[in-house]
């Protein structure tokens, strides 16, 4: 179910730069979001990429976390219609080929303007068709769950593994929302209550100018940590499958924060990284937070 694809797909344009122009970025930090206007992925990628999440499905890891709780991990037993499985990068060779590709992390860094991309975090996520709300995604904000990073320029990247159509229930994103304040109460992924979020964020005075994005099988999208977004449920005939794919811009560190309650504010990679000096977590860890691309020194 996971391995194959009808029909023909498109590949990337060789001869044309996969890189944004300087108008497009300047795009991109206006509207908060970007989807690549080409393929810049292979169809042998997707392809190795969908047999890693069949792997991934059977139980078969070629590395292990060293934590085995306090991550979303989807398993059979679990049933539903919404998959999500944290890190998987670190999890399966296939998936890790994908999510450290350094054409989709030399885009990120562009877009934001930065010298360094490192992997944050990713997730594979996997919607079932289904009749009813059960695979909604509600509209949120990454940064509303980095609490502990230091930076404004963390973003992330959408990866279709499958064709996606309008009924599938493909990413949406609010244009330039990440422009309209901070909305660090946010954390409202698994909310399948759409409507009332965005009355939510109309009484707060966020314009809801919503935006389906299409993205073409090999094409990338992107959008910045404050940028709200989410998706409708798998209304069509075939499962939705997407990588999602977290990154953070060399200067991104950590710091000390407290959630809503008070409590501290924690992330998974605080529990897998290693201990900077400061005896921190590490966000430059290289086994779980790897470099994937640097500028080039001019």
């Amino acid at each position: 179910m996971y391995t194959s694809t009808d029909g023909p797909r498109a590949t990337p344009h060789s001869s044309i730069d996969p890189l944004p122009s300087d108008e497009e970025v300047e795009a991109f930090q206006r509207d908060g979001y970007y989807v690549t206007p080409h393929p810049v992925l292979s169809d042998d990628l997707i392809d190795r990429a969908r047999y890693g999440v069949a792997r991934y499905y059977e139980g078969e890891r070629d590395w292990r976390l060293p934590i085995t709780g306090g991550y979303l991990d989807w398993r059979p037993e679990h049933g539903g219609l919404l998959r999500i499985n944290d890190y998987v990068s670190l999890q399966n060779e296939q998936l890790r080929e994908l999510c450290g590709n350094p054409t989709i992390a030399a885009i990120a860094g562009h877009l934001t303007r930065s010298s360094e991309i490192r992997l944050f975090h990713d997730q594979l996520i996997t919607k079932l068709p289904s009749s009813d709300a059960s695979t909604v995604v509600g509209w949120h904000v990454d940064q509303a769950y980095w609490r502990t990073c230091t930076s404004e320029r963390m973003l992330t990247a959408w990866i279709p593994l499958v064709e996606v159509n309008k009924e599938m229930g493909g990413l949406a994103v609010i244009r330039g929302s990440h422009l309209q304040g901070t909305q660090d109460w946010m954390t409202t992924f698994n909310d399948r209550d759409l409507p009332a979020l965005e009355a939510r964020l109309a009484a707060a005075g966020v314009q809801m100018r919503i935006a389906e994005l299409n993205v073409p099988l090999g094409c990338v999208s992107f959008h910045l940590g404050k940028t709200i977004h989410g998706s409708k449920p798998n209304h069509g005939t075939t499962p939705r499958i997407a990588l999602t794919v977290h990154y953070q811009d060399g200067d991104n560190r950590y710091r000390a924060q407290s959630d809503e309650h008070g409590r501290p504010a924690l992330h998974v990679n605080d529990l897998l990284c290693r201990r900077a000096p400061d005896g921190n977590p590490d966000y430059s860890d290289p086994e779980i937070c790897p470099t994937l691309w640097r500028a080039e020194a001019q």
